[in-house]
């Protein structure tokens, strides 16, 4: 069953929709939460990116165990960089999330790192968790969809798992939709797509106290 992110009340802000979510389930997924010309712009943004080479096929692990694995992960990402008015315009909005969710959840998180990923066709992301072993920084991952008028037959959906193991949730990667969710608590994976797939991935982190 694909999951329809759910109509926003009209007294309800969605940033306060967002941390509602996550206090009683876990994890959120947020239709219209972008307005379509930011989409648009970001949408533009990336697709010139890969038109010009610039993304890098992304890897799997971190430090010593940091490998590249197609056939596990075939998304290519860029980071943001903060330079363009669509990515300060979006990382405001994450700003301001980010206040919130320290605000009702009272998480101390401390900033956010965050890359636009392209997924080609036939590629996706096999089941996993957004925490790296012994870090555990990131706390709280982002997902923004850059994709208009993205069908069901298309694939790429956010699969989401339960502690069986078992599929519990398909979210569409429709444009404008905000998907967050507990970094360390939610196995999930992206099905194969059959187009290109375009959205911004990102993870609110907690500061290191390591050192």
């Amino acid at each position: 069953m694909h999951t329809a992110a759910r109509a926003l009340p009209t007294d309800t802000s969605p940033v306060t929709l967002v941390c509602d979510d996550l206090i009683a389930q876990g994890w959120s997924a947020i239709p219209h939460f972008f307005p379509g010309h930011l989409i648009t712009a970001l949408h533009i943004e990336l697709m010139e990116h890969a038109e010009h080479n610039r993304l890098q096929a992304a890897h799997i692990g971190k430090g010593e165990q940091r490998t590249l694995r197609s056939d596990i992960r075939g998304d290519e990402t860029r980071w943001l960089d903060g330079k363009s008015l669509a990515q300060q315009d979006f990382l405001a909005q994450m700003e301001l999330l980010r206040q919130a969710l320290n605000s009702q959840l009272f998480l101390g998180l401390n900033d956010l790192e965050a890359h636009f990923a392209l997924y080609p066709p036939g590629t996706g992301y096999s089941q996993h968790i957004d925490s790296f072993q012994n870090n555990n920084l990131r706390r709280i991952t982002i997902v923004a969809y850059l994709n208009e008028h993205w069908q069901p037959e298309e694939g790429g959906e956010l699969l989401l798992f339960n502690d069986d193991n078992e599929i519990y949730q398909r979210i569409l990667p429709e444009a404008g939709t905000l998907v967050c969710f507990i970094s360390e608590e939610i196995p999930h994976a992206v099905a194969i797509t059959q187009r290109p797939r375009a959205s911004i991935a990102g993870w609110f982190r907690v500061r290191d106290t390591s050192f």
